[in-house]
């Protein structure tokens, strides 16, 4: 009697320890329920970045219009859902019931999950969804190539700027203010550090020992600020003592300006590099206008190149701004030979010349830029 006891309590034992070990492994899985329409047979692909590799997470194909993936979370980490090779979305892995729907037009809808809402919250906001659908409407379905040198490129670089911003805004509020380590950091990753990187890395370094080092996150967000780090020591050394290169363009109403005149007739000449559809050169405009006004009567000029390939789209966005000071291209975007000589990796850059010709400052940006302004006047 005492052996069959025994025995049962051996099996419950055993029961239990099945129920728990089942309910932890399912505990630590991420399930994407998929829906996509109309892409049966189109292979679906799971991907997470970390510091100088691609990992793939999961494969597999899509099947009466519904896919399915799930995987073990090592930890938390963000991915990237791909079909057709296709950009699908970012996906947050975590351990959660998640379900997807990519929709006929190409957006994409995420439930499910602590981390995904939160993080891809941006998504709901009926502003960012208005400007995507008109943004998709103007370029037929997103393909920007379609309207690539028409008139119809300019209304499409309206709502893209627009669901730009609205998505990096969101993302830098939850990286200041959302109380969770893991989100800001994710959240940083996201908007890649922006807009101010090392406020951005003050934040994360004060959460780091609660996120872990070691974690799959923290190296990609120290490896990003190293490479930007990096990337913005060359920028601000580039040139920087040497004499300024001269070019000539045209301005909007086709006359051709030099630029070696004015850096002769000015204490100091701010050479500024731009587009209509740089986001961050637009947001720059404001502070250059308010240094100009400010010093433009002490010996300073300014002198925009537009990187811009399309005439329209140039005109339409120096008339928005309202520029005031001597606005020239030559329409060659990155391939214009003046983006090669001083040169040009991203905008908005910037030099500051003095009226000898040498290169005083190269590619500042906000209080840098206003700050070396001030002092150079002083």
């Amino acid at each position: 009697m005492k052996t069959i006891y025994i025995q049962k309590i051996k099996y419950l034992l055993a029961v239990v320890l099945l129920v728990c070990t089942s309910a932890v492994m399912a505990a630590n899985q991420f399930e994407l329920n998929g829906t996509a329409v109309g892409k049966d047979g189109q292979q679906v692909e799971l991907i997470r970045y970390t510091e100088g590799s691609i990992n793939k997470l999961a494969t597999t194909t899509v099947t009466a219009g519904k896919f399915h993936i799930s995987i073990p979370v090592d930890e938390l980490s963000l991915a990237v859902l791909q079909i057709n090779s296709g950009f699908g979305g970012t996906i947050i892995v975590e351990p959660a019931v998640v379900q997807y729907r990519m929709n006929a037009d190409g957006t994409f809808e995420i439930k499910g999950g602590k981390y995904n809402p939160v993080l891809l919250g941006y998504l709901r906001n009926k502003a960012y969804i208005a400007a995507d659908e008109l943004f998709r409407k103007l370029t037929k379905g997103g393909n920007v190539a379609a309207v690539k040198g028409t008139k119809e490129e300019w209304e499409m670089i309206q709502p893209f700027l627009e669901k730009e911003e609205l998505r990096s805004s969101y993302l830098a509020a939850l990286v200041k203010n959302n109380p969770d380590p893991k989100v800001k950091v994710m959240a940083a990753l996201m908007c890649e550090l922006q807009p101010d990187a090392a406020k951005t890395m003050e934040i994360i370094d004060k959460v780091a020992p609660k996120v872990g080092e070691n974690t799959i996150m923290m190296r990609r967000v120290r490896a990003m600020a190293k490479q930007q780090a990096e990337a913005l020591a060359r920028r601000h050394a580039g040139m920087l003592g040497e004499q300024f290169a001269d070019f000539t363009a045209a301005n909007l109403k086709g006359e051709s300006m030099s630029l070696a005149p004015v850096v002769k007739a000015n204490k100091y000449t701010l050479v500024q590099f731009w587009a209509s559809w740089c986001g961050p050169c637009r947001k720059e405009i404001p502070l250059l206008k308010q240094l100009y006004k400010q010093y433009k009567s002490k010996g300073m000029e300014i002198v925009s190149f537009s990187m811009d390939d399309n005439r329209y789209n140039w005109e339409k966005a120096s008339e928005v701004e309202k520029l005031q000071w001597i606005n020239v291209s030559d329409l060659k975007a990155f391939k214009s030979s003046v983006a090669k000589t001083y040169p040009i990796a991203g905008i908005p850059a910037n030099v500051i010349i003095d009226q000898q010709g040498k290169i005083v400052a190269s590619n500042l940006t906000d209080k840098d830029l206003e700050n070396k302004i001030e002092s150079l006047f002083k």
